[in-house]
Order: C-alpha cells, then sequence, then structure tokens
C-alpha cells in the first residue's frame, strides 16, 4: 500500500485528480483511515489508473470511463482505441501541415508581388512517407511527365478511396535516371507508417532544399524548374543537376481548371 501522494507520482497525475476520481466513484482508494480520512493505494491500482489516463486521452467522458473499466478493458482492446486515436492524431497534424504550406505558399507569391522577382527559398524539409505509385517517363519533358503523374495520381486515388485512405498532401518526386533522357517518377500522398493495400511505401527522406512557388497551369512550370536550375548553377550547387532530384508538392490542386492551383517546387540540395 502507498500513499496518495506517492500513488499519483507512479500513476503521472496529480492528487487532486486521484480525489476527484474517488468522489465520482472511477477509481476508489484501496483504504481510507476513518479516523483522519487518508487515502491509500494498492500497486495493484496502476493498471487501472493507466487505463482510465488512456480512456481519458481517447475523448471518453469519466461517465463513460466508469461504465468501460465496470466492464473491463483488456489491453489488446485498449491498444486498438489507442491506435485509432493515433490514427486521427496523425491525420490532423498532416492536416494542419498542409494548410500551413499552402498559407506559407500565398504569403510567398505577395511577396514576390512586391518584389518583383521570383522568390527562391532555402530550407529543410522534414521526412516524409507516401502512399503511392511509381513509373519512368521517357524523357523530362512536361508532356511527357506530366502525363505519367496525372495517370500515376489517378490510379493511387482510386486505391486510396477504394479503402477509404485519408489523402492529404500530393507529392510527386522525380529522379533522373544517370546516362539516360528518362525520368523515374513517383506520386502519391502523405500518409502514416500503415500501407494502403496496393501502394507502395515511399519513403522521401528529409533533405536540404531549394524551393520556389508556380501558380498556373501546370504547362507553365518549366519555368519554375529553369528558374531553380539558373539559382542551382549561380550559387554553388551546380553537381546537383547531374542527376537532379525533384519534388512538387501540389499546395492547392483541386479540379481540372489548374489556373488557380499552387505548387511548391523543390529540388533537393544534399
Amino acid at each position: 500500500m502507498v500513499n496518495i501522494g506517492e500513488f499519483a507520482r507512479l500513476g503521472g497525475v496529480s492528487t487532486r485528480m486521484l480525489r476527484h476520481y474517488d468522489a465520482i466513484g472511477v477509481l476508489k482508494p484501496a483504504d481510507v483511515d476513518p479516523f483522519n480520512g487518508r487515502r491509500s493505494y494498492d500497486v495493484a491500482q496502476l493498471p487501472v489508473l493507466n487505463r482510465l489516463v488512456a480512456l481519458k486521452g481517447l475523448g471518453f467522458s469519466l461517465d463513460e470511463i466508469g461504465v468501460l473499466l465496470s466492464e473491463g478493458v483488456d489491453p489488446a482492446q485498449l491498444h486498438g482505441m489507442l491506435r485509432l486515436r493515433q490514427a486521427e492524431f496523425e491525420r490532423r497534424v498532416r492536416q494542419d501541415r498542409h494548410a500551413l504550406d499552402r498559407v506559407t505558399a500565398r504569403l510567398r507569391l505577395i511577396e514576390q508581388e512586391t518584389q518583383m522577382t521570383t522568390q527562391i527559398e532555402t530550407k529543410h524539409v522534414d521526412a516524409l512517407t507516401l502512399a503511392a505509385l511509381s513509373a519512368t517517363a521517357d524523357d523530362a519533358s512536361r508532356q511527357s511527365t506530366g502525363t505519367v503523374v496525372q495517370s500515376l495520381f489517378g490510379q493511387v486515388i482510386d486505391r486510396m478511396e477504394a479503402v477509404t485512405a485519408d489523402r492529404t498532401a500530393p507529392v510527386a518526386h522525380y529522379v533522373s535516371i544517370s546516362d539516360e533522357a528518362g525520368v523515374h517518377i513517383t506520386a502519391g500522398y502523405a500518409v502514416p507508417s500503415d500501407s494502403v493495400p496496393g501502394l507502395e511505401v515511399y519513403s522521401l527522406p528529409a533533405a536540404n532544399v531549394a524551393s520556389t512557388i508556380h501558380q498556373g497551369p501546370m504547362a507553365g512550370i518549366a519555368a519554375a524548374y529553369q528558374t531553380l536550375a539558373q539559382w542551382a548553377e549561380a550559387n554553388g550547387h551546380r553537381e546537383v543537376l547531374e542527376s537532379p532530384r525533384w519534388r512538387e508538392h501540389y499546395l492547392e490542386a483541386d479540379g481540372d481548371d489548374e489556373t488557380h492551383w499552387i505548387v511548391e517546387l523543390q529540388l533537393e540540395l544534399t
């Protein structure tokens, strides 16, 4: 038996919360001194407290938790609930990250309007996992790569919709094939580590990149590629252009009308 302060420390909660749990009946102390009212707990009650805290983190009310604890929640059930909650948090983080990237891109476009120059930004990007498909374009022309990318995204969307997988942050990755004219292309959506049936799990490593924002139809994105290539040539990154690795992050790309599309183009520097 341990006192309430030690039990609170072991369980990672406050003594105030333990008193509240006692008052509403979801976790009673093992013993209460009839003379001074001091609560004592059995160490064997820690698994119950752990479940209580976990269920509260899942969004259950204390009344609902009381019912669940009285009925018993085995570790497998709790693990499944926590995995679902984890997936929901990861989905929100991806959506928030994508929304922030869209706002940042808009700000960069506004700054370009006032400066009358294309803005190049160098930055570090985190690793990203995609549910994706890959194919090879015969050459690096937009006509060739665009057809491949469009086909890949169409297939990816169909397969993700078939299993109701969340689609956030579409990305296309282009890797030039050494000594050949072809380009290896991977297109997909940012996902957690869990795979989507029928799709590859493709890992984009963390990297330092130079990036610019393209607005409008994809037929005109060649100008952004040229701008980044010229920047790399002028700023000591000529070597990356020998076998360049490009990323297109589609920040606003809904519908067939590409007039208002916004794409962040990134050239990997490392």
